[in-house]
């Protein structure tokens, strides 16, 4: 069996004839997966299905964050691939290979895990990608199966910009809702 489940949001933030990948990942222990399902359905009630986060007023980031954080959850971590194209032959490799090299999801990386992808930027074959080679299983389509976590974890790829850039306060930052996550790109 699986120990974690993991939900990945696959984006593009700059709209380049290529892609430079973003991944924004959110793992929850497999034993509690109906109760983060039930829990992320509820925090996100009332939100727009493709809702951006700063597109919401700020009393609903602050409302969204204070209800997240009933979503059980093990870790959540967002990287960019910031590099300059040149430097990398698989952006979307060196993202996943960021995430299972550090942080809570190199614990995840070494488990059992499933993951489910959403952002609808296509993967590839999951065999030859960091991160994804050691899944159990990869599923392309999250919304089909974990609607509510799909949902999030899409949200948090469009709040990741501005907790980074420190955009929002700290009570309107849905990464706050979170006990552990990592935010960062892979500059060098």
């Amino acid at each position: 069996m699986n120990r974690y489940t993991v939900f990945l949001a696959v984006t593009d933030r700059t709209s380049r004839p290529d892609p430079a990948f973003a991944v924004t990942a959110l793992a929850v222990e497999t034993e509690r997966l109906g109760e983060a399902e039930k829990r992320a359905a509820a925090a996100l009630a009332g939100l727009a299905p493709a809702s951006a986060w700063l597109d919401l007023a700020p009393s609903t980031r602050r409302e969204t964050v204070t209800r997240v954080r009933a979503v059980p959850h093990h870790a959540v971590d967002h990287t960019e691939h910031d590099r300059a194209p040149g430097l990398s032959s698989s952006p979307l490799g060196d993202c996943l290979r960021s995430l299972a090299a550090g942080g809570p999801f190199a614990e995840v990386a070494a488990h059992p895990h499933a993951v489910y992808v959403t952002g609808g930027y296509p993967i590839g074959e999951p065999s030859a990608l960091p991160f994804l080679a050691g899944a159990q299983a990869v599923h392309p389509d999250a919304e089909a199966h974990y609607p509510a976590l799909a949902r999030l974890a899409a949200l948090l790829a469009t709040a990741a910009a501005p907790s980074v850039d420190a955009a929002v306060p700290d009570e309107e930052d849905l990464y706050d809702a979170f006990d552990r996550y990592t935010l960062g790109g892979l500059t060098w």
